[in-house]
């Protein structure tokens, strides 16, 4: 692409959140610390930002971190927001900028104290491993905050709705809510910008959550979250099923508990 041409692209579309921010009457910065604060920063914080774009939320970053890593996958983006920062001063913290995919960042596991994405996840190609790298480069117990184009779910047939749809189809998006990884902890799903845009933040965590298989449950049936899932037996008639629950509670025994007892009869030929 001609460089000329590139970067009078990155300035265009420095010049659409102008304009957006005018459509919505909402005051820009004001909305942007806010989605930052989401993160909870510590003092001298590490932060990571995916696709940084021409700045817009970096200068309010660097006013919160020790530093950050601004990435966007277009170097013109990134020379547009380079200037963007040294007109407004940022000094408070060191911005390292950086060409680099966010679905494929080169940074090992638990670099960064939080991760923050605003205006580029409709564009992944894959939004999963995109949500998923965030978290896997932020430590356990930091926090992640993406957001982008969607309609709120409650406005989609509304006027409102149609209109944004209409103009810009990125619109129809939805929250990415069933893309997030097992990891997320604490998710809070928000719709800004009049519910235009959604908004996700999720503490990072290790794996999937805890859960204690062993607690028996009360009642006819019994067992626990272990025997149901993983003992299930298969090819029962329900007329045999329903035998063995009469006989159980005859016994006073759970549906678990009894055939527990007779298949173990029966293994110990008793």
């Amino acid at each position: 692409m001609n460089p000329e041409y590139a970067g009078a692209r990155a300035r265009e579309y420095d010049h659409g959140m102008d304009v957006l921010f005018q459509t919505f009457g909402v005051d820009e910065a004001a909305l942007r610390e806010e989605m930052v604060a989401l993160l909870r920063l510590p003092q001298g914080a590490r932060i990571l930002e995916t696709g940084c774009g021409t700045g817009r939320d970096t200068v309010h970053l660097a006013t919160r971190a020790g530093v950050v890593y601004a990435t966007d996958l277009s170097p013109d983006m990134i020379q547009v927001g380079r200037a963007r920062l040294a007109e407004a001063g940022a000094t408070a913290a060191s911005v390292r900028h950086l060409v680099a995919d966010a679905t494929a960042l080169p940074f090992s596991d638990g670099s960064f104290d939080a991760a923050y994405h605003f205006g580029g996840l409709n564009l992944f190609p894959d939004v999963r491993r995109g949500l998923a790298e965030m978290a896997r480069v932020v430590k356990v117990g930091g926090r992640v905050v993406c957001g982008d184009e969607g309609v709120a779910p409650w406005l989609t047939e509304s006027e409102f709705g149609k209109i944004l749809v209409n103009s810009n189809p990125f619109y129809r998006h939805q929250a990415p809510l069933h893309l997030l990884p097992v990891a997320a902890r604490d998710v809070a799903c928000r719709w800004i910008l009049g519910g235009a845009f959604y908004l996700l933040d999720f503490t990072v965590g290790q794996g999937e959550p805890p859960l204690d298989l062993d607690v028996e449950f009360p009642g006819a049936r019994g067992g626990s979250h272990r025997t149901r899932y993983y003992g299930r037996l298969d090819g029962v008639s329900p007329d045999l099923r329903q035998q063995v629950m009469t006989r159980a509670a005859a016994d006073g025994l759970s549906l678990t508990a009894w055939l527990e007892k007779a298949l173990a009869e029966k293994l110990a030929g008793r």
